[in-house]
C-alpha cells in the first residue's frame, strides 16, 4: 500500500533515497540518534534520581536520629552492616510511649502536605502507574519535592513502610518534569516518567539492572514496557553511581561468610517451592488487608488531612499492644515494624540471631512480626501516608524466609545447615515482593544483585515465580494493567496498526445495510436496529441512491413515517473510496474532504457499490471475520 500512496500523492521515491534508507550506515545513523536522544533525557533523570534518594534517604536517617533514637529512646539496628555493635536493638520505659505520639504528628503533617498535593498520599508507585497509563506521563512539578517532604515524615516518625516507592515517584516525577523541558511528546514523556521510576529504585535498592528491568515490569501484571529498557538503563546506572558515591559501593544487606561458599543443591528445591508456596499465600492476606483497609479509609467522611493521623493512632495502638503483649528478644516484634525495618532484616541474615538455635519461640516471634508489620503498614499507608510497600514486602518476606528456613534447619539439618539459612531469608524477601507486585524477572535481578552471588539463582527463580503464580489475579498495585493492550499509552498505536491490515471493502460490508428506497421508514428502522447498523446503503437493481442515517429515521414523526420515503432522507456523500485502501488511508482522505461518511466502490467482478463507511466505524472495527467494524 506504500508504494501505491507515494505513487499517487508525490511519484516513486527516488532509487538513491531508498538505497540511503536501507544502507548500513543510515541504521547506525538512526540507532545513535535514538541513544544520543536518550543520553540526554536519561543522564540528567539519573543524576537527580540518584540525588533525591540520597536526600531520601539523608532526611529519613536525620528524623529518625532526633525522634526515634533521641527522644524516644530507641535504639535500631542498621542495614549493609555486619558490625554487631550496630545490629543491636533496644527501648526505654517510659520514651517508648512517645512513639504513638510521634506517628500521629506524622500523621497531621503528611494530611496538611496532601492538601497541596493528594497524589502525596499513599505508597507513590499506584500514582505513578496512573499517570503512565492514564495522565499521558505528566505529574505536577510540586509532586517530587513534597512527595520528598512527606514521605520522610511518615518514615522519620517511625511510620512502617518503605522508601522505594516514594523514591521511584520522586524519579519519576523528575522524568515526567525533564520531558517538558524538552518539549516531548506523550509517548516519549512516559517513557521518562518510567525511567526516572527505575533509577530511583537501582539507586535505593542499589540494584541498577533490577531496577530498570522492574521499571518496565511493574506497569503491566503479565507484559513489559520495552521502549523503557534502554532509557532506564542508562539512568539507573548514573542514580547507582550518584547515590553510591554517597553512601558506599556495596549491596544493601550484609551477607554472611557462609553466602560466598554457598553451593546450590538441587535437593533443597522442594523446600524453595514451599517457601515461594507460602509467600503467595501471605502475600494475598496482605494484598487482602491492605486493600481492604485503604478502601475503608477512603469511605469515611473525614477530612483527608486528618486520616493520616487516624491511621497512625491506629499503628500506634498496635505498637503499643505488641510491645507489652509480646516482650521477647527485646521487643522484638514491635520495634521492627517501625520505619523501614531493614536493619532487623540484616540481623536476621547473621549468625547471632540464632545462635541459640531456631526454636518454637524465636520462630513464633518471627511469625508475629510478619503479622504485626502487615497490619501497621495497612494502617498507615492505607489511610494515607506517605511511605513505600516495598519495603515491608522486603521485611515480611525475609522474616518468613528466616522461619521457613529454621523450620527446615530444624527438621533437616543435615540438608539445611545454620548457614543456608540466609539464603532462605533473601530468596522470601524477593518471592513475596515479586508475588504481589507481579514484576518477578526484576525483583529476581535484584536478588542476585543484593546478596552478590549467583549461586542462589536457581532457588530464586523457583521461589519467585511460585510466589508469582501462586497469588493469581490478586496484586497489590490497582493501577496495573494487564498488557499493553488494556493501556491508554497505547490505544492510538494498537489502533493504528490493526486500521492499517483493514481493507475497507470488509467495513462496508458490515457497517451498512443495503435497502430498496422502496422499503417503509418503520421496516428500515427495525431492520438497521435488529443488524445493529447506524447507516441504510438505499440501492435497487444496481442503482445507487446515496446513504440514510439510522438517526435520520428515528428522528421522522411516528405519525409522518407513512408519507415519508427513504429517499426523501438521503444524505448527499461527497466522498468515494476504492475498497481495496486499508482503514488508514480512507480516515486521511475523509479528513482531507472533511467528512464523516463515505461511499466505498468495489470493482470485483463488476464496479459496484459495496456500502458505506462512517469515521466512528472504521475507527472501531469489529467485523465478524476478525478485521471489521461495528458502528
Amino acid at each position: 500500500m506504500a508504494s501505491s500512496e507515494n505513487t499517487a500523492s508525490s511519484g516513486p521515491l527516488p532509487r538513491w533515497w531508498a538505497r540511503v534508507r536501507t544502507s548500513p550506515r543510515a541504521e547506525w545513523a538512526i540507532v545513535s540518534r535514538d541513544l544520543g536522544r536518550w543520553a540526554v533525557i536519561a543522564v540528567p533523570v539519573g543524576v537527580v534520581a540518584g540525588l533525591g534518594a540520597a536526600l531520601f534517604y539523608y532526611l529519613i536517617n536525620l528524623l529518625s536520629g532526633a525522634l526515634l533514637e533521641r527522644l524516644a529512646g530507641l535504639t535500631l539496628p542498621l542495614e549493609g552492616t555486619a558490625v554487631q555493635a550496630q545490629l543491636t536493638w533496644s527501648s526505654s520505659f517510659p520514651g517508648v510511649l512517645l512513639v504513638p505520639l510521634l506517628l500521629i504528628a506524622g500523621g497531621l503533617a503528611v494530611g496538611a502536605i496532601c492538601r497541596a498535593a493528594p497524589e502525596v498520599a499513599g505508597h507513590g508507585t499506584d500514582a505513578t502507574i496512573h499517570a503512565f497509563h492514564e495522565g499521558s506521563g505528566k505529574v505536577r512539578a510540586r509532586v517530587p519535592v513534597l512527595k520528598t517532604l512527606a514521605s520522610a515524615i511518615t518514615l522519620g516518625t517511625g511510620g512502617s513502610g518503605g522508601r522505594e516507592g516514594p523514591v521511584s515517584q520522586i524519579g519519576g516525577g523528575f522524568g515526567s518534569l525533564w520531558s517538558d523541558v524538552f518539549r516531548l511528546g506523550d509517548r516519549d514523556r512516559r517513557i521518562a516518567l518510567a525511567t526516572g521510576m527505575g533509577a530511583g529504585i537501582g539507586a535505593i535498592f542499589r540494584a541498577p539492572l533490577g531496577g530498570a528491568v522492574y521499571s518496565a515490569e511493574i506497569l503491566y501484571t503479565g507484559d513489559f514496557e520495552p521502549e523503557v529498557f534502554v532509557p532506564s538503563i542508562i539512568a539507573s546506572v548514573v542514580a547507582y553511581s550518584v547515590y553510591s558515591s554517597v553512601f558506599g559501593f556495596h549491596t544493601l544487606f550484609a551477607t554472611p561468610p557462609t553466602l560466598a561458599s554457598y553451593v546450590f543443591e538441587p535437593e533443597r528445591l522442594p523446600l524453595y517451592l514451599i517457601l515461594g508456596i507460602a509467600c503467595g499465600a501471605l502475600g494475598i492476606a496482605f494484598i487482602v488487608l491492605y486493600q481492604r483497609t485503604d478502601d475503608w479509609f477512603r469511605t469515611r467522611a473525614w477530612p483527608p488531612v486528618v486520616r493520616p493521623a487516624v491511621g497512625a493512632a491506629l499503628a500506634g495502638a498496635v505498637f503499643v499492644g505488641a510491645y507489652f503483649l509480646l516482650p521477647q528478644e527485646a521487643h522484638f516484634v514491635s520495634l521492627s515494624s517501625l520505619t523501614i525495618g531493614y536493619g532487623f532484616v540484616q540481623a536476621a541474615l547473621l549468625p547471632p540471631f540464632s545462635a541459640g538455635g531456631f526454636t518454637v519461640t524465636l520462630i513464633g516471634l518471627l511469625l508475629a512480626a510478619v503479622a504485626v508489620r502487615m497490619v501497621m503498614t495497612s494502617f498507615v499507608v492505607g489511610s494515607g501516608g506517605s511511605a513505600g510497600l516495598f519495603g515491608t514486602s522486603v521485611v515480611v518476606g525475609a522474616f518468613l524466609g528466616t522461619a521457613v528456613g529454621g523450620c527446615a534447619h530444624d527438621f533437616l539439618p543435615g540438608l539445611v545447615p545454620l548457614g543456608v539459612v540466609p539464603v532462605f531469608s533473601i530468596v522470601g524477601m524477593m518471592s513475596f515482593f515479586g508475588g504481589i507486585s507481579k514484576a518477578p524477572l526484576g525483583v529476581l535481578i535484584m536478588v542476585v544483585e543484593m546478596a552478590g552471588t549467583y549461586t542462589i539463582l536457581p532457588a530464586a527463580m523457583l521461589s519467585i515465580f511460585v510466589a508469582c503464580v501462586a497469588t493469581g489475579r490478586y496484586h497489590m498495585y490497582r493501577e496495573q494493567l494487564p498488557s499493553r493492550l488494556e493501556s491508554p499509552a497505547h490505544r492510538d498505536e494498537y489502533r493504528a496498526y490493526f486500521l492499517a491490515g483493514v481493507p475497507i471493502g470488509e467495513i462496508a460490508q458490515h457497517d451498512s445495510e443495503p435497502i430498496d428506497p422502496a422499503v417503509p421508514i418503520p421496516e428500515a428502522i427495525d431492520l438497521a436496529v435488529r443488524h445493529g447498523h447506524s447507516n441504510l446503503s438505499i440501492e435497487s437493481d444496481g442503482e445507487w441512491f446515496g446513504g440514510v442515517r439510522l438517526a435520520d429515521l428515528i428522528a421522522v414523526p411516528t405519525a409522518e413515517r407513512a408519507d415519508q420515503t427513504l429517499l426523501d432522507l438521503v444524505r448527499p456523500v461527497d466522498l468515494t473510496l476504492p475498497a481495496g485502501i486499508n482503514s488508514m488511508e480512507a480516515l486521511r482522505r475523509m479528513d482531507e474532504v472533511g467528512v464523516d461518511v463515505a461511499v466505498v466502490v468495489s470493482d470485483d467482478p463488476t464496479v459496484h457499490v459495496a456500502g458505506i463507511v462512517t469515521r466512528r466505524g472504521l475507527r472501531n472495527p469489529t467485523v465478524s471475520s476478525g478485521a471489521g467494524t461495528s458502528s
